[in-house]
């Protein structure tokens, strides 16, 4: 049976949008706003919306700073790797969990999803710990690996549900054709799946770029440091310096936004057919 909706309640629809949209791009346009403001409108009372006089002397500071752009190389090659790293991984492990039933197959499947529900906080020494062991902290290779770790439980779920819902009768045909297990999977599953696996790639990109806990703790210098933690230093014992901060978080925006333009349409995809088990 179909409801209907009535004016009033297809406003009240509207007008909770709205709000919703305002609640989260007020801030945004707000720092948009600010990273074009000299530093003598940055604190000006009332507060102007749009800058009286419009200045890219912030932009001039994050662009002439060296520590900043040491920074963005250091977030692009952990983010490069953990994406490659994970992505690959994740294939693996979930097309065996799908495929494949092997004694301990639902506990080693759950556990790696436990780990995902702990507070990131609660890790933070025993990660340490395990990275001191190896001789990897304050390394691009220490990072990488703590950040597969973190994407790792929902890249493999996620993946694997979108496996469970392949038919079986596609690899049937590939091997009676001739085709090996890993030639079934990197030449027949793969393809298919691409979807899911450009979501996948997203969320570790995403996510290494823009983690800040981990990458606080586990360097101490600027030669590994990324970005995330690099926009703290803006904040010292002068204060907030406001302007050349909104630039640079703007700045450290710009790939996450235009890599989720780019793949928009695959990663619905991904997440609508890889969560829903038909």
């Amino acid at each position: 049976m179909k409801t209907r909706i009535g004016v009033g309640g297809w406003v009240a629809i509207v007008v909770s949008l709205l709000v919703l949209c305002a609640f989260g791009l007020l801030p945004v346009l707000w720092g948009v706003s600010t990273s074009f403001k000299p530093e003598s409108e940055v604190y000006s009372i009332p507060p102007r919306w749009i800058p009286e006089h419009f200045s890219l002397e912030n932009y001039a500071a994050v662009f002439s700073n060296a520590s900043m752009a040491q920074y963005f190389l250091n977030t692009t090659i952990i983010s490069a790797g953990t994406t490659v790293i994970s992505v690959f991984v994740a294939i693996l492990a979930a097309y065996g969990f799908s495929r494949y039933r092997f004694p301990g197959r639902g506990t080693l499947l759950w556990s790696i999803l436990f780990t995902r529900m702990l507070p990131r906080v609660t890790l933070l020494v025993p990660l340490y710990i395990f990275l001191k062991n190896l001789g990897m902290v304050n390394t691009y290779g220490g990072l990488i690996l703590i950040y597969t770790l973190v994407v790792m439980p929902i890249s493999v779920w996620l993946l694997k549900a979108f496996f469970d819902n392949l038919p079986y009768e596609i690899e049937e045909a590939a091997v009676m054709d001739g085709c090996s297990p890993v030639g079934v999977l990197f030449r027949i599953i793969m393809p298919i799946s691409l979807p899911a696996i450009v979501s996948i790639a997203m969320n570790a990109f995403i996510l290494s770029w823009n983690e800040f806990l981990f990458a606080l703790v586990m360097t101490n210098g600027k030669a590994i440091r990324p970005v995330s933690v690099g926009l703290a230093f803006y904040i010292d014992e002068l204060g907030v310096h406001w302007g050349p901060l909104m630039a640079a978080s703007l700045l450290m925006s710009i790939p996450a936004i235009l890599i989720f333009m780019i793949f928009q349409k695959q990663l619905v995809r991904g997440l609508s057919e890889g969560g829903v088990k038909g």
